[in-house]
């Protein structure tokens, strides 16, 4: 009986051993055999460290390929943080001396964050030679300290449309990321892919070999826009030249210069959305935001009001009164709703007051030119033409039902047609920061009343004032140049409203496409083609004797190359001098071009802004460029 006990608890324990060295050597096994690839790979990954390579920003390359905006390289200034741990004040103020920055800045830039322990980090960019061979030559001043080649975006046109390209920033160590332009809306394709770099290094962290191996990173495509180089330089051009004569020249109502504070241009294809050229001024040169702006110096030069903002793409940004270039839109209204044809007759008084009411309203032309179509209103810009027009839809208003003593009901027949035409809504151009301009009705001014009683009175409800203020671009409309560009590109090509654009298509590095900006049609004038042909050959009548940008084209070559045009000048609430506004469209028989200028502060559009627009022309068509001279004419 014990001796067979004895035999079964020897059996149990041999068992029990055979079962655990079968467990062990399992084990074994397992961590020898399937495990081996994780620990290797764990292993590796504790002496290797992964670093990101970044890649060179796509260039942006105008409609020929000449390069807007590229790279160069620069020689940067790095400082080892492991090597100068102990001394970093010896060393960083040396190098405060000579590369010409505050101890404060070289120590924000090696504590940044953005940077691995082991990696060099970059305190300077565009370092002389000179500089580095003295660094070289006193390396035992300067432990820790090296240099690197880094790719620098480059501008190699200056400010050439700045406003249009935009600024960059750095998202990350040597990676450009667009803040704003076409920088910032086609950021995805120019920024390209990083890549990796894996730096060897011991258990102490210590680095044993800064390039292990790496994959290389991944250029960024090239972006190529519509905008031309030289019509730009020669938009760019005309519209300082045109401001300087402004400033140059006298208000014979005031006896002051005109200020002329700001301005814009744009030059598009009527008959895809192309934005040909773009100018916006005052302007700026990119490259200052490369290596980083102090907070007092941003303030100084970009947001005091003596910089006149120069961010700003007034373009696009900046929202005004039209003006009588707001009557083309006008004169489309009131042609497709009925409330006049082309046979349509009106009195053209120097005076009109408004139907049951004491407000009289004055024409630009005191003399009273007696009765005229519309070619001849358009012409001559007859306020009290489109007085009568805007008294017509007002009209239109209460026989729908609109009770004028509640401000409710009815239909705004005229906001309606401005609405299809784009009055009040972006064009949803390829750049950020897109105004919407104004289209006033009826809850716009209630709104706009009931927000602040004290500057803009308790009676909000619609007037008949409201809609004849309107009829001529004044009271509460506002647009943006790039909006009337749209319309009259629109009225150029006999209806199609088209999306404009400033990208054309991204291209890889080696030229392959990889995406392509159509044209885009958005909606059409409430017109018909015919409609469109007769109101442009009325708009002939601007420029030719008689109408009020006739002094600005004298001379000009009007029966080779017909242009049709609308002069403007927008009165601003609070503003002595008002906006100078032209645009035109040539040639007028089959438009390739809409040219519009603004210009602030500068008085008539036929003194200042047509002159502008001319030399473009000009230009445009290949004849001799005008110089834009000191003058006074009476227009609007």
């Amino acid at each position: 009986m014990t001796e067979s006990r004895t035999r079964l608890r020897m059996k149990v324990l041999v068992g029990l051993v055979v079962f655990m060295f079968g467990a062990v050597t399992t084990r074994l096994w397992f961590l020898q055999v399937l495990a081996a690839p994780t620990f290797r790979a764990q292993a590796d990954q504790n002496q290797l460290r992964l670093v990101p390579t970044q890649p060179i920003r796509g260039e942006v390359l105008d409609r020929n390929g000449h390069v807007l905006v590229g790279d160069r390289p620069s020689i940067a200034v790095t400082v080892d943080r492991q090597v100068i741990a102990g001394h970093e004040d010896a060393v960083l103020h040396r190098l405060s001396g000579l590369l010409h920055q505050s101890v404060r800045q070289l120590l924000a830039a090696v504590n940044s964050v953005q940077y691995l322990p082991y990696q060099p980090v970059p305190v300077a960019v565009d370092v002389s030679k000179q500089t580095i061979f003295y660094i070289r030559e006193h390396q035992n001043l300067f432990p820790g300290v090296g240099y690197e080649l880094v790719a620098v975006p480059a501008y190699p046109n200056g400010p050439l449309a700045a406003q249009v390209l935009g600024t960059l920033g750095q998202a990350a160590p040597g990676q450009w990321a667009g803040q704003s332009g076409v920088e910032s809306v086609y950021n995805k394709w120019l920024v390209g892919k990083p890549g990796t770099r894996a730096i060897q290094v011991d258990a102490a962290g210590n680095v044993l070999n800064s390039n292990f191996r790496s994959i290389p990173s991944t250029p960024g495509d090239n972006l190529v826009l519509s905008i031309d180089t030289s019509l730009q330089r020669l938009v760019e051009q005309s519209l300082v030249q045109g401001m300087t004569v402004a400033r140059q020249s006298v208000d014979p109502l005031t006896g002051r210069p005109y200020p002329a504070t700001g301005g814009a241009v744009i030059v598009m294809n009527p008959n895809n959305g192309q934005v040909l050229a773009m100018a916006s001024y005052p302007s700026y040169d990119p490259s200052v935001f490369l290596k980083g702006l102090t907070t007092s110096q941003f303030r100084q030069d970009f947001l005091s009001p003596q910089s006149h903002e120069p961010l700003v793409n007034r373009a696009i940004q900046s929202a005004y009164p039209p003006g009588s270039t707001f009557k083309g839109l006008v004169a489309s209204a009131a042609l497709n709703s009925g409330v006049v044809s082309e046979s349509t007759i009106l009195d053209c008084p120097g005076t009109w007051t408004v139907p049951g009411t004491t407000q009289t309203l004055h024409n630009w032309n005191p003399a009273n030119t007696g009765l005229i179509g519309l070619p001849t209103a358009l012409a001559q810009s007859c306020d009290t033409f489109f007085y009568q027009l805007g008294y017509a839809f007002w009209q239109r208003l209460v026989h729908s039902g609109y009770n004028v003593n509640t401000g409710r009901g009815g239909v705004q027949l005229f906001q309606r047609e401005l609405s299809s035409m784009g009055v009040g809504r972006p064009t949803g151009i390829d750049l950020p920061g897109e105004a919407s301009g104004v289209l006033p009705t009826m809850a716009f001014k209630k709104q706009l009343f009931q927000s602040d009683p004290a500057v803009y009175g308790k009676y909000w409800e619609w007037e008949p004032g409201d809609d004849v203020e309107m009829s001529i671009g004044q009271g509460f409309v506002e647009v943006t140049p790039i909006q009337l560009a749209d319309f009259y590109s629109a009225l150029a090509n006999g209806g199609a409203i088209y999306q404009p654009h400033v990208g054309m298509k991204v291209v890889t590095p080696d030229g392959k496409v990889v995406h392509v900006v159509s044209p885009k049609v958005t909606g059409h004038l409430p017109i018909t083609p015919q409609e469109a042909a007769y109101l442009r050959s009325a708009l002939q009548g601007v420029v030719e004797p008689g109408g009020t940008a006739a002094t600005a084209f004298a001379g000009f070559p009007l029966s080779q190359i017909p242009v049709a045009a609308k002069t403007g000048t927008a009165d601003i609430n609070g503003i002595i001098e008002p906006d100078s506004w032209f645009v035109a469209m040539a040639p007028a028989n089959h438009p390739k071009y809409v040219v519009v200028s603004i210009v602030e502060q500068a008085g008539e559009g036929g003194v200042t802004s047509a002159p502008i627009v001319r030399r473009i022309l000009e230009g445009l068509f290949g004849l001799t460029k005008t110089k834009i001279q000191l003058g006074h004419d009476l227009s609007t």
